[in-house]
Parts: structure tokens; sequence; C-alpha cells
């Protein structure tokens, strides 16, 4: 392609038809060439916002979907807590109180046996709720070769029990266990009713 057309002519002659017809199809081909270029780059530039568009609106999606996701997820265990808590509150109201009963004994063998270790001369002493105190005998009876007492204090509920040996004192407290692990779990459900409440 010739680029004679753009520089000037110093010939004092007139262009002759024929390189008047090749100025004139490289003026043609330089208007294709700006055209073909505009065009190109106006299409790089519509891809090149199609594709933000697109990467834009992928990204909003995700975000939705995520928040969704998430609205779901507490809302599910939202629902869920609310149902558990018939179940929870009779566990804690029924099979825990019965649970601990049943492991009081055993809990106050463990600790016996740990006093009498340091001090087998020693009189232990079991103070339990009068209640309790025809059991807890029963229950001690095995342990003949350590001196004990038992001794009923109107003051204890069927959960406590003390047992003293010289000036070492321990304590069993199976109703403040329970009773933390019920406050425990109305605290919970207090904070779930809230959110509920709140939205």
């Amino acid at each position: 392609m010739s680029v004679s057309h753009l520089y000037e002519s110093f010939s004092g002659r007139a262009a002759s038809p024929t390189q008047q017809a090749e100025q004139a199809e490289d003026e043609f081909e330089d208007v294709k060439l700006n055209a073909f270029e505009s065009g190109y780059q106006a299409g790089w530039e519509d891809a090149l916002k199609a594709q933000g568009d697109a990467e834009n609106k992928l990204t909003e999606e995700f975000l939705q979907n995520l928040q969704d996701l998430s609205f779901t997820y507490h809302e599910a265990l939202s629902k869920l807590s609310v149902g558990m808590k018939p179940l929870m509150s009779a566990i804690v109201t029924k099979l825990l109180p019965q649970v601990a009963a049943q492991s009081l004994g055993p809990q106050i063998i463990e600790q016996f046996e740990t006093l009498i270790k340091d001090q087998s001369d020693t009189l232990v002493e079991v103070a339990v709720a009068p209640d309790k105190q025809p059991v807890i005998e029963a229950l001690l009876k095995e342990q003949e070769t350590v001196p004990f007492t038992v001794v009923a204090e109107p003051a204890l509920s069927a959960g406590q029990v003390y047992l003293r040996a010289g000036q070492t004192e321990r304590e069993i407290n199976l109703d403040a266990v329970l009773e933390g692990i019920t406050s425990g779990l109305a605290a919970f459900f207090h904070t779930v009713e809230q959110e509920n409440k709140h939205g």
C-alpha cells in the first residue's frame, strides 16, 4: 500500500489519473482501517464492560446466596432450638434428677475412700438429708474397716452430702449442679425466644 498521499508533493505538475486513483484508494484504505480500529476498540470496550457486568452480577448473586444460606441456617437452628425445648426440659426436670440420685452413692464412696486414705484412723462423719440417712448407712456398711457415722441434717437437700474427717470436709452438691444446668438451659431458650421476637 502506498503512503505517498501522506506527504506533500513538490512537483509542479498535477497528479495523473492513475496517481489520483491510487491516492483515492489509499485514502479509502485509511478510512476502512480507521473504521476497523474504531469498531475493534468499541467491541473490546463492550466486551470488557460485559465481562465486568457479568462478574458484578455473579458477585451480587453469590453474596445474596450466602445471605440467604446464613438466614436459612439461623432460622433452622432457631426452630430446632425451640422444638428441642420440651425435650431438654424433660431431661433436666425428670431424667437428670434420677441420674443424679443414682450417682450420689458412688460419689459418696469415692469421696469416702479418698478421705480415709489420708486419715484412716479418724471417725468419718457423713451428713445427709434425713430421708437419705438409711440409704447411705446401708451403702457405707461395706466400709466397715473405717469408723463412720451417718448424721441427718435437716438443712441439707436430697442431693447434698458433707463428709468430715478431723479438720477435712468434702461437699457433694448435686442439687447445685442440676440448678446450674437448669439455669443455663433457661437462659439459652430465653435468648433464642428473644432473637425470634426481634427477627
